[in-house]
């Protein structure tokens, strides 16, 4: 791994959470993440937390990759990320902010509380452990094989190898049953202002831990070799406890005053990036979904809900003005809505899901319901709205990819490299067997993906500076550095 002082994306404070009785509010302190001046592994954690989520929710990561790939969102004007030609510069940083920002901070809270242990250090540690887990979740489903094991210590090297992805995901699976079982409500953990996800709460995130299991085991459940260990790493997570309603949420709430406000909140303020995708509005359209008020603005020409076609290049595009469209909504782009690290609706898809699969007993029909009286109720829908909505949406245990897959996706909205990933993984299609989504209607500049990138390539600077092992992770891959290279979970 390079060894990266991440100047790019430096922010001027790092936040910490205060609590006065109900209400919470962030005092800036003046902190350079990438340095430190304290070894509080509180700041450490805020530090960690912050990086992470600016990281996958900005208009880069989130807005023109992930929004774009799950057909959440279309482009305005700069449209030729939405028909998969990426920045690399963008690229390096998904990266280096992963590793050399919040690893780091996570790698260093373990350091610190291994050398000098105290009652709570357990409970930091194994909240330390969990969120590295998330991190290299999210890595490895965006580039496959990644360089694991050289960065769990903390080294930062220039030249770290890479780990077959099937291995990472066997390894944070383990790691998240140890975790969990070591976590200790008893003892303290974190000063609830330094830990903004959870305040401190470790019975929260143990639930945490556990869900985040679901995540991973569900998303490799159709390969073969790994499908006894999913099947016990479910089993295990139900038993210990998983998220039972949207109060156990893993959220980063934001404030209103940059730079703690939502990164897409501030990325809005400039320019207009990027409006609703007439796949998503289409389709909520048709089965009257009460969410898209919340998810979309009406267009200001006609007041109507119009989404724009997906993947049109710059011309064809700008001959659409923003009036005529729909633009996401105020609720979704307010300073304070929260980004999403795992909820608890896409738990109970998961449960419906893995019964369906045979891997743990119960109602796929009675999980399927609870998960879109999750998402309604947290998005705010009128209860009265709630029952006629789920009998509008039948569910159909012969077609229960598509009918889970596309309740899912929506319920994802916003969180948009999740819905990507679940678009790969499920392949689904609207509960009629007509197709959802399309391919990019101006055509994709990428000569290998035609209909949606499979993966991220490799950053630019592991092909210069780490060109060997980059080599070696390409080969392992396919032979080729592609997004269009499957991930190992993906080819069944």
């Amino acid at each position: 791994m390079k060894k990266t002082i991440f100047k790019a994306l430096c922010f001027a404070s790092v936040v910490v959470l205060l609590l006065a009785g109900c209400t919470k509010k962030f005092d800036e302190i003046n902190l350079d993440p990438n340095n430190p001046k304290t070894t509080d592994p509180g700041y450490l954690l805020v530090s960690a937390e912050k990086k992470a989520v600016d990281n996958i929710w900005n208009e880069w990561n989130n807005g023109r990759t992930g929004m774009h790939y799950a057909q959440y969102w279309s482009a305005t004007t700069y449209s030729n990320e939405s028909r998969y030609q990426i920045r690399e510069n963008q690229n390096n940083n998904f990266w280096n902010i992963l590793y050399a920002g919040t690893i780091k901070d996570l790698n260093e809270i373990i350091r610190i509380n291994t050398e000098k242990p105290f009652d709570y250090s357990p409970n930091q540690i194994a909240i330390a452990e969990i969120l590295k887990v998330w991190t290299y979740h999210m890595l490895v489903d965006v580039y496959e094989d990644i360089p694991y094991k050289s960065s769990l210590g903390g080294l930062d090297r220039p030249n770290s190898p890479y780990d077959k992805a099937i291995t990472i995901y066997t390894d944070l699976l383990k790691i998240l049953g140890e975790q969990a079982a070591k976590l200790d409500p008893s003892k303290g953990s974190f000063p609830a202002k330094t830990d903004i996800i959870y305040n401190g709460d470790v019975n929260k995130w143990k639930r945490f831990a556990n869900s985040l299991r679901l995540r991973i085991a569900i998303r490799v459940s159709d390969v073969p070799s790994l499908q006894p260990l999913v099947k016990q790493a479910i089993n295990d997570a139900v038993a210990s406890g998983v998220f039972t309603s949207n109060a156990d949420n893993a959220l980063f709430r934001y404030v209103e005053a940059p730079p703690n406000n939502n990164p897409l909140n501030e990325a809005f303020k400039s320019r207009i990036d990027f409006c609703m995708c007439k796949t998503m509005v289409d389709y909520m359209l048709d089965i009257k979904d009460p969410r898209l008020p919340v998810y979309a603005a009406p267009a200001k020409d006609n007041g109507r809900y119009i989404g724009k076609a997906y993947g049109l290049n710059q011309q064809n595009g700008e001959t659409i003005p923003n009036s005529a469209i729909s633009l996401p909504g105020s609720a979704v782009l307010d300073a304070k809505a929260p980004a999403v690290y795992m909820d608890y609706a896409e738990v109970e898809f998961i449960l419906a899901e893995a019964i369906e699969r045979n891997i743990i007993s119960g109602s796929a029909e009675e999980h399927y319901k609870k998960g879109i009286r999750a998402s309604l109720e947290d998005r705010g829908v009128a209860a009265s709205a709630i029952d006629p909505y789920i009998a509008g949406v039948p569910y159909n245990g012969g077609d229960w990819k598509n009918v889970i897959g596309t309740q899912k996706w929506i319920a994802l909205y916003m969180q948009g490299l999740e819905g990507w990933f679940e678009r790969l993984r499920l392949d689904f299609k609207k509960p009629d067997g007509q197709a959802l989504f399309v391919a990019p209607v101006d055509g994709s500049l990428d000569r290998e993906v035609t209909v949606v990138p499979t993966r991220m390539t490799y950053p630019v600077d592991e092909q210069q500076l780490n060109k060997s092992n980059y080599d070696k992770a390409v080969q392992s891959i396919g032979g080729k550095d592609s997004k269009a290279a499957k991930h190992f979970w993906d080819l069944y």
